[in-house]
């Protein structure tokens, strides 16, 4: 762990947010994730206060549930040497940092500065010595790097995105491989999945988990590239 970047980094984050290192537990480890404190109130005084026009709310600090299941099941599948996985829109990163400590080498990715600055105190709080933090836009057509797994949780949310997002995984998956995301069932995203079927094919589970008293359906797709299969 490098001490010295992890205190200029707490440094920077709590001279702009009120923060709270928590424990969470994901199958049978306890995490150490630095996030925003009293996260719905915030995002409340945020919307209160705001004068004019559009506002970037920082939904990257949510921890979704969706993640959590995510994380419990990348912390299942057996991780192998040499295989590149990519987290996209990683928010606290607490999916790749999860995945990172199971043995899973993992690239952390968002394209606000702030998440990025967040998942990087979580990878050093956590020692997740097999993760590393980048920023990433679906739109650049500069980024060349394929990865075997791409996994992403509640990155659908926005249907201006969808078609940059298609692109950016047929472009970004590594022969042979695999997207897994995972969102809540009751988020309707039937456009994405007619962007989606153009290039890739995909199966899907729904899970039932209990948050904070309260049950949600987390539904997590596992894609593949139509191109692949009719390869092989």
């Amino acid at each position: 762990m490098t001490n010295n970047e992890l205190d200029q980094l707490l440094v920077w984050i709590k001279s702009r947010y009120a923060v709270d290192v928590v424990p969470l537990k994901i199958g049978d480890r306890m995490l150490k994730i630095l996030q925003i404190k009293e996260f719905e109130d915030y995002l409340e005084e945020l919307i209160d206060a705001k004068a004019t026009g559009m506002m970037d709310l920082p939904y990257w600090a949510k921890l979704w549930d969706s993640s959590f299941m995510l994380a419990y099941f990348l912390g299942k599948q057996q991780a192998v040497l040499g295989r590149r996985m990519l987290e996209i829109g990683a928010g606290l990163g607490v999916v790749g940092v999860y995945a990172a400590l199971c043995g899973h080498r993992v690239t952390i990715t968002d394209i606000n500065d702030d998440a990025l600055r967040f998942a990087r105190v979580n990878v050093l709080l956590n020692d997740a010595r097999n993760a590393e933090v980048r920023k990433l836009d679906w739109n650049d057509p500069t980024f060349s790097e394929t990865y075997d797994v791409i996994v992403g949780s509640e990155v659908v949310y926005d249907r201006q995105t969808y078609p940059a997002l298609v692109q950016f995984l047929r472009r970004s998956l590594a022969p042979g491989g695999i997207i897994f995301l995972a969102k809540n069932a009751t988020l309707n995203t039937p456009a994405f999945f007619v962007e989606l079927t153009k290039y890739f094919e995909f199966k899907e589970t729904t899970q039932r988990i209990h948050s904070d008293g309260e049950s949600q359906q987390i539904v997590l797709y596992a894609i593949r590239s139509k191109e692949a299969r009719a390869a092989s």
